[in-house]
């Protein structure tokens, strides 16, 4: 009897070691709706850095993201592959930043099309590690290789990966070239960049008086779904609540100071001991929450630098 228990506990140890090995280096599969996918990019991993996902339907995959580089992205494929066989039919890009367009050439390998809104096909190459101080010859040689969306589109369109609709939408406020994807079906929202959870955001492109609007149709629109961010945790209504609530202070704050005569490091050194009572503990607050607060004040007093929209 001792001998049969001890086999079977050395056999349940062995499985769960080889489950353990089985799993993603570089990120953690949800499952948040049937067919539906989360890929939530570990902290600090440089492979993924934001969030991806996919859908499986019964005519081929769809895959939302393709994390920051082809090794985070091959994984991803891993992860599809050991649920499903079918081809992997379309990518969508969620906007044009590096963290979220790096692995595309992966899918497209694999025959997949790349979808996104018409500012991405022209800014992915162009306006990609602008925040840099300088970008390296090699970088600039990197984002020249970056694919080139196949199929864009300004409003919207939706696609049927089978039998279920999946609604591509193209609300304002992260980057001027945003999108989410809405499955109804399963009441999930890919939220993209739009949606950080308790993660402080990269504004670099943001009209952030927009993206406040876009966070109140979120909550009006969607008040049960289940939102996939681009950072940080799948979240519910209530978690897009507190990151509106970040925004909407953020902008108050700001606002309040440039009243009040300050303006640059003054400025900064007003609204960041106000920002820190609530969101101190967010998720790269130590690398955003000057930046953001100079961006806001850049977007009050107009001197903000967008990026050039396409000619049309």
């Amino acid at each position: 009897m001792l001998s049969l228990l001890a086999g079977i506990l050395l056999a349940a140890a062995a499985a769960e070691g080889t489950a353990s090995a089985a799993q993603p280096a570089h990120f953690r599969l949800v499952q948040v709706g049937e067919g539906a996918y989360a890929a939530i990019a570990k902290p600090g991993d440089r492979a993924s850095v934001g969030n991806a996902g996919f859908v499986i339907g019964t005519d081929g995959v769809l895959v939302v993201d393709a994390f920051m580089t082809a090794e985070g992205a091959e994984e991803l494929l891993a992860s599809i592959r050991a649920l499903t066989k079918a081809p992997i039919r379309w990518v969508v890009n969620t906007h044009y930043h590096l963290d979220h367009v790096g692995g595309d050439s992966v899918f497209v390998k694999q025959g997949a099309l790349l979808l996104a809104h018409e500012n991405v096909r022209a800014w992915v190459r162009t306006e990609n590690l602008k925040w840099r101080k300088e970008i390296k010859p090699e970088e600039r040689a990197m984002l020249a290789m970056l694919p080139l969306p196949d199929v864009t589109y300004r409003g919207g369109l939706t696609l049927w990966p089978g039998p279920r609709e999946a609604v591509i939408r193209t609300p304002p406020g992260h980057t001027g070239g945003d999108s989410i994807v809405f499955l109804p079906a399963a009441d999930v929202v890919f939220a993209g960049d739009l949606f950080w959870n308790e993660t402080l955001p990269n504004l670099i492109d943001a009209d952030t008086k927009e993206w406040i609007a876009t966070l109140d149709a979120f909550l009006a629109e969607h008040p049960s779904s289940r939102f996939v961010p681009g950072h940080g945790e799948v979240g519910r209504p209530l978690d897009v609540r507190f990151f509106r609530d970040y925004l909407v202070g953020l902008r108050s704050t700001v606002e309040k100071s440039i009243a009040s005569g300050k303006s640059g490091a003054e400025l900064t050194a007003e609204v960041l001991p106000l920002l820190k009572k609530r969101f101190a503990s967010w998720t790269w607050f130590d690398q955003f929450a000057e930046k953001n607060i100079e961006s806001v004040e850049q977007e009050f007093r107009g001197t903000k630098k967008y990026a050039p929209a396409p000619p049309r």
